[in-house]
C-alpha cells in the first residue's frame, strides 16, 4: 500500500487542472472576504476569473503555477495548488528583487498532510532557480493557522498591513484620533499613538 506522500505529485499546472485551481482560487478569495469584507474583494465570476488569471500566469516565463495532485485508481485530483512569480525591485514598499508567493490553497479535506509544505517548498526551489534570492508572501492577519505554517517554514515577519475605511470622513478632514473615535461610536475605543 503506498504512503500517503507516495500517492502525491507536486507538479506545474496543466491546463486541464485550471478548473480545480480556479475551484480553490475561488474558495480562498472568499475565505480572505470573509474575514475582512472591506479588504478583500469577491465577484460573482470568481472562478471564471481565477481560471483566466491561472491559465495566463502559466504562460508567464517569471511565474510558477503548481498544483499538488493525488493519484490513485489511475486517476488524478488536484488538491491543492501554489502561485507565485519572480518581481523586480518596488520602490514603493522597498521591497527587494524577490520572488512573491501569491496564492497557497490545500482543500479542508486534505490539510493536515504536509502538502502544504510540499508545495511552498516546491515554490521555493522554483522560484529561487529563476534567481530570487528570496521569498516575500503575505498572510492575512485573522489567518494564525497560516502564519503558524510559514513561520514553521523559516519565513519571518517583516510588515503588517493595516486597513482603514475612509468612508466616515468628510472630504476636507484629515483622519485624527477624534475623527476615528466619532466614526466608531466612542472616544473610549480611540487607538492609542
Amino acid at each position: 500500500m503506498p504512503s500517503p506522500k507516495s500517492d502525491l505529485i507536486v507538479r506545474p499546472a496543466l491546463s486541464s487542472d485550471l478548473p480545480a485551481l480556479a475551484r480553490l482560487g475561488a474558495a480562498l478569495a472568499r475565505a480572505h472576504h470573509d474575514m475582512d469584507p472591506d479588504r478583500f474583494f469577491v465577484t460573482p465570476s470568481l472562478e471564471e476569473g481565477y481560471e483566466w488569471w491561472l491559465g495566463k500566469e502559466r504562460g508567464n516565463r517569471k511565474a510558477i503555477v503548481l498544483a499538488a495532485v493525488r493519484r490513485a485508481r489511475g486517476r488524478e485530483r488536484v488538491v491543492g495548488y501554489a502561485y507565485g512569480r519572480l518581481e523586480p525591485r518596488d520602490w514603493n514598499t522597498l521591497r527587494e528583487k524577490c520572488g512573491v508567493g501569491i496564492d497557497l490553497m490545500v482543500e479542508p479535506q486534505a490539510r493536515g498532510r504536509g502538502i502544504g509544505g510540499r508545495l511552498v517548498a516546491e515554490l521555493l526551489r522554483r522560484l529561487a532557480a529563476k534567481g530570487a534570492p528570496r521569498i516575500v508572501i503575505q498572510v492575512a492577519h485573522r489567518n494564525r493557522a497560516a502564519q503558524r505554517v510559514f513561520s514553521h517554514l523559516g519565513f519571518r515577519s517583516t510588515m503588517l498591513e493595516m486597513t482603514m475605511e475612509t468612508g466616515g470622513l468628510r472630504k476636507d478632514e484629515a483622519p485624527s484620533t477624534s475623527s476615528v473615535a466619532r466614526r466608531r461610536g466612542s472616544l473610549s475605543r480611540s487607538p492609542r499613538a
